[in-house]
């Protein structure tokens, strides 16, 4: 189509827009921003390097502390099955005994303590996951440890090995292990406590196997206390009903103040057989009761010792002494089944309404007299002997002094403590 006549077309002019910059160009704005950036990299360069919690360059990068992590809405669990141990004296007696699965150590850094950095240096050797927390963590950890004091420390694991057993092996010598007749677990709880029936055990002097055996005693602080009593005085195992008795919860664990993470444990489902089939192999049971049962001994024929008349039976045969809940005490089909009666004798007459001692207390003073050394015996006699020879006519007392003459709890040394 033509233009109309007299028409003229304008010349139509294009500006050139400015184009960007190329990539790694000279431009001045890039330029100013790449060195800003550089500069900051390089005056905060040693935020970054590898270094440990007192300033210092550590040499290993896998000793490189983890940066701090933002606290997530829930608890982070690694497997269902993970449990949270909190407190310092736990958490590094569980990463010394290595006796779990460990996940994750949670680290609250928010203040310098020195002995953060030995926690954290066990924690790597053992290849856990070590994470730095800040303040944002710190209601979540709470909720970790139940409310309770975790000092900043967290570790997830797995459940503590609780071996599942139906009677304990002959043991024919004192020696430093003794074996157990497995019961049935599953795959996933053979994967935690292994299919080993051999336990292990040191004593600072020869003798039999001493372990405990608990029944009934749901009070997790109770739980902890014998845990911890049972360790510093040498037990060597601990044998828990898992019907009647409280779980290993970590309320439990911090109690014990680490001590479960070291001993040998063992549960049974029926504590009955359990007895049964560990006396026809030698075992002896011990039950205790309150000062009220010991008449009962007249009644059901079997002997009831004090602490004064206990002797020493580890060095006689392999034993286990078996404790019932805080108020009721043993149930009767487990106490009718033991061998022997054993209580604690109050110093107080007329005590009213108060006739027994707590279990944990009770627990302490009886591991006490089972494991006293034969040679502390020996020594308290013959102090006793030469005081009494002292009384009854100096050394020639003292030589023609037989043993009819002495009370029956001096003269024989076996019926001392």
């Amino acid at each position: 189509m033509n233009p109309p006549e007299g028409y003229k077309a304008l010349p139509i002019t294009v500006e050139k827009q400015p184009s960007r910059p190329s990539k790694g160009s000279n431009d001045d704005h890039t330029t100013a921003r790449r060195r800003l950036s550089s500069s900051w990299r390089t005056e905060h360069n040693d935020k970054f390097a590898a270094k440990d919690w007192d300033g210092n360059v550590e040499e290993s990068s896998d000793e490189r502390p983890r940066r701090r992590s933002t606290a997530p809405l829930a608890i982070p669990y690694t497997t269902p099955a993970s449990e949270f141990l909190y407190g310092h004296s736990v958490v590094t007696t569980a990463l010394k005994y290595s006796r779990r699965s460990f996940y994750k150590l949670y680290l609250y850094s928010g203040d310098t303590r020195g002995q953060d950095r030995q926690v954290r240096k066990m924690a790597l050797a053992a290849n856990v996951e070590v994470t730095r927390v800040g303040s944002d963590w710190l209601k979540l950890m709470d909720k970790m440890s139940g409310g309770r004091p975790h000092n900043g420390y967290v570790l997830e694991a797995s459940p503590l090995p609780k071996l599942p057993v139906t009677g304990l092996q002959p043991v024919p010598n004192p020696q430093s292990t003794f074996d157990v007749a497995l019961g049935h677990q599953s795959r996933e709880e053979e994967a935690v406590n292994g299919r080993s029936p051999t336990v292990t055990y040191g004593t600072g002097y020869r003798r039999y196997p001493f372990l405990l055996l608990l029944d009934g005693i749901r009070d997790p602080g109770n739980m902890g206390a014998i845990f911890r009593s049972a360790y510093f005085l040498g037990a060597d195992g601990i044998i828990l009903c898992t019907r009647h008795t409280a779980a290993l919860s970590p309320v439990t664990l911090k109690a014990a103040a680490g001590a479960a993470e070291s001993l040998p444990i063992l549960s049974v489902d029926q504590p009955g057989s359990f007895i049964e089939n560990s006396q026809k192999r030698g075992w002896k049971f011990y039950a205790a009761v309150s000062p009220s049962s010991s008449d009962s001994e007249t009644v059901t024929g079997r002997p009831f010792y004090s602490m004064s008349t206990l002797g020493t039976p580890t060095q006689q045969h392999p034993c286990i002494l078996v404790l019932g809940s805080e108020g009721e005490g043993l149930r009767w089909n487990v106490q009718k089944k033991a061998d022997f009666l054993l209580g604690i004798e109050a110093q107080r007459t007329g005590f009213g309404d108060l006739d027994s001692l707590n279990v944990s207390v009770t627990a302490a003073l009886l591991c006490h007299a089972f494991l006293k050394k034969p040679e502390t015996v020996g020594k308290v006699k013959r102090g006793l002997q030469e005081k009494l020879a002292g009384v009854w006519g100096g050394s020639e007392g003292r030589e023609d002094m037989d043993k009819s003459s002495v009370p029956g709890a001096i003269a024989d040394e076996h019926r001392l403590f």
